[in-house]
Order: structure tokens, then sequence, then C-alpha cells
């Protein structure tokens, strides 16, 4: 497809924040498009779109928006090409939402779903529309029933391995603990000499990692197991229930590293020497990932 006659990309995501893997997921998404050759832009999610409807209104709260320097505010990610979109790229673009935005706020005429998880799983509901496009972030996450494409899968990886790194060889002792989005599950390990992890920085994390002898994640789809495992820990993620391992992850490279429940740490150990060039794989291979979904999309909406 000719450049000049590519759309834009539009990609609904509010402020970077490197703790969270959905938004880092969503401007590295931006940022590899521009890469790429492609026109992308981010949309904060409070940024009013003209309404033709309501166009004093629309009118008073753009202008209310333009005068609070909200767009100036946005925080974004160091070294990321994440420029903030205008009211043009969304009328002439490819809007990109993330599963767990509802509807289509910004009255886009081209949208794209990106299951960055399961449909529903962090607001029990899904409301999307028919012409809606879809891709996944990883096999779990797609829904057969509203996307019947298997290979619409897009992955982006950030592997921070600059911090995530085994520094401690020596004795290790207690355990740190995973809830994130697993915080509803019970507990199964003894609390005593356990740290929740949760709330910490990146190098904070590390620290931890390179302390205690073992993880234990509740949250069964989180980088921050593997980061564990690069950390030299032994990483434990609790089963959910009636779930195999390779049911959790169809592919064992995806596993490297990481035991499905206490009884599978000898895995674990064996396989953690593999995980650092699986993910510097990955890594890579999310390049083309953005390329396959840019020019579907581009041939999806003509």
């Amino acid at each position: 497809m000719a450049e000049a006659a590519r759309r834009p990309f539009v990609i609904q995501v509010g402020h970077f924040n490197d703790e969270m893997g959905g938004v880092i997921a969503l401007h590295r998404l931006c940022h590899l498009l521009n890469e790429g050759g492609y026109e992308a832009y981010v949309w904060p999610p409070k940024k009013p779109r003209h309404d033709p409807a309501r166009p004093v209104r629309s009118t008073l709260q753009r202008l209310s928006y333009w005068l609070r320097g909200k767009d100036r505010r946005l925080r974004r990610a160091p070294g990321f090409i994440t420029p903030i979109a205008r009211e043009r790229h969304v009328a002439h673009g490819i809007v990109v939402y993330p599963e767990i935005v509802d509807g289509n706020p910004l009255r886009a005429e081209r949208v794209v779903r990106w299951l960055l998880h399961k449909p529903g799983f962090h607001t029990g509901r899904a409301v999307y529309g028919p012409h809606d496009k879809f891709f996944f972030f990883q096999n779990a996450f797609n829904d057969p029933a509203i996307n019947p494409h298997p290979d619409n899968l897009l992955k982006t990886v950030f592997i921070r391995d600059d911090i995530y790194k085994q520094t401690n060889f020596g004795p290790r002792s207690g355990t740190c603990y995973i809830l994130r989005k697993g915080k509803d599950r019970p507990l199964v390990h003894p609390l005593e000499n356990s740290v929740l992890v949760d709330d910490l920085s990146h190098r904070e994390l590390a620290e931890v990692f390179n302390r205690v002898e073992t993880c234990i994640s509740y949250d069964t789809y989180t980088l921050y197991s593997a980061f564990a495992a690069l950390c030299g820990c032994v990483s434990v993620v609790v089963p959910e229930e009636g779930k195999t391992k390779e049911e959790w992850y169809p592919d064992e490279r995806d596993r490297y590293g990481q035991a499905w429940g206490f009884d599978d740490v000898e895995w674990a150990r064996r396989t953690a020497p593999l995980l650092l060039p699986h993910l510097k794989a990955q890594e890579r291979e999310a390049n083309d990932s953005v390329r396959v979904f840019a020019e579907k999309c581009q041939g999806y909406f003509p």
C-alpha cells in the first residue's frame, strides 16, 4: 500500500506508567508504529472531541481542556515517539481502544479493539461495535466468539533487563508475593517473612527479587513473574482451579523460568537460563507483529 494512502493510527491511552503493563503496551505500540514508518498518535481519555450535535458545549469543553494545558501535562515515556493526536487524525484515522473501553467514546468510524486481557475481565462487561477489528496480546486473551481470526496477534514487549537481572548470587531467604489482578483470590502461602510487592517501583522490585528465595504470584498473567526469575528468584504462579499449565500457556517457551504451582518448581529452575533469550527474541519479533497489524488494519479500513 502506498504510504500516501495510509491512515493514521490514534491510540486512546492516558499517562505513561511503567508499573502498568497495559499502559506500557499502548504507548509502545504508538512508538513502534512511528518507528516503522506509519503515522501514530495517542489520545488522552479525558480529551474532548468536537461534537456536532452539541457544538457550543463541546467547544467550551475543548477550550477548557486547552486552557488547562492538559495535552502538555500528559506523561509520556522517555525515548518513545508518542505525539498527541488532533481532531483531524481521529476523523480520518484508525482508533485503537484497549478491551476495557466500552462503546466508542471518540465516535470514530474505524475502530480496533486490542485485547490486553480477557474481554470483561476488569469491568464485567464488554460493549463493542459490530464492525470493530480485533487483535489480542496473547492467545489466552482471545475470544473466538468475537474474533475468529487466530492469527490476529499483536504483541509489544518492553524488557527491562537493565533493571531486572541477578545481582545476588549468595544466600536468600523469605518470600515475596504479587496480587495485582489476582487480588480476590485466596492466599495459599504463609505470610510470615513474605513481602507484598504490588506497589513497589521497578528498582525496589528488583532489590526484593534479588533478596528473597521465592516469588509467588496470584496474578497468572503478569510479566513480573518472569522478572522475578530474571533476578534469580524461584518464580511460582498459583494455578487457577481446573486449568492445566498447557492451558495457561500452550507454548512452553512462555513458561520458561516460571512454575505452575509449587509442584512445578523443578521446571522453573531448569528453564530459567532460557528465559532472557526468549524474552529478547519476543521483543525483536514485536516489530514484525506491529507491521503485520498495521497492514491488516490499512487493508480492513481502506
